[in-house]
């Protein structure tokens, strides 16, 4: 009896250090940089940290300070909250040393990796976008929250104008900058809307203030 629950142990502890190993898998469902951390030596910020699609992104926006970067509406529980907006001059300098802000191709890789996620394309954004926070659709009246089913946790953290210093869309949209130009007066960016499901990468003014998010150098 003695050596049938002995074999029975081992094979219940092999079971489950398959299982734990399979949940290392990006595509199980579970996060192995759950707890993963990075710390920022600038200002000793402390920032979660995700794995996707072979990357580590940060799992959260950026919020060291620049010349130009903002909290929304100038208030600073609003930087705590959703971290600082950024035009695009600083955001491409803005990464800690050993990270980099994103080209096109990686927030293109990002999408095509929350599509596969979300097992259509269309929908990659839902994937990306928080679970909590997002207003309602303005249009339909359905939640804007996502499933968050990468752990990357976009918040709406909307964007400013420099030009004008005012702030837009709040609750409703968050954007990323990318390091990639478009041409003189425009970069390439990831937008995410309350109102919609996709993810969309496409070029914007370079005066707006947008999100960071720093991906590690490989």
């Amino acid at each position: 009896m003695k050596n049938f629950i002995a074999k029975i142990g081992a094979i219940l502890l092999a079971l489950g250090t398959v299982m734990a190993l399979s949940g290392c898998s990006e595509d199980s469902g579970t996060n192995p940089y759950a707890d993963a951390k990075m710390v920022d030596s600038r200002d000793g910020k402390t920032y979660k940290t995700v794995k996707i699609g072979g990357k580590v992104w940060m799992a959260e926006n950026l919020n060291y300070q620049t010349g130009e970067s903002k909290c929304y509406d100038n208030k600073p529980e609003n930087c705590d909250k959703y971290g600082r907006l950024y035009v695009w001059s600083e955001a491409v300098t803005a990464c800690p040393d050993g990270w980099h802000l994103p080209n096109k191709q990686e927030l293109e890789d990002l999408e095509i990796t929350a599509g596969q996620k979300a097992g259509d394309i269309d929908m990659a954004g839902t994937v990306l976008k928080s679970s909590t926070g997002w207003n309602r659709n303005e249009y339909g009246g359905e939640s804007g929250n996502g499933t968050d089913g990468l752990g990357f946790g976009a918040l709406p953290a909307g964007r400013y104008v420099s030009n004008n210093d005012n702030f837009y869309r709040e609750g409703y949209s968050a954007l990323f900058w990318s390091s990639t130009e478009g041409d003189s007066n425009d970069a390439y960016c990831l937008g995410l809307v309350s109102n919609g499901e996709g993810a969309y990468v496409s070029n914007d003014l370079k005066n707006y203030g947008f999100s960071v998010r720093c991906v590690k150098n490989l």
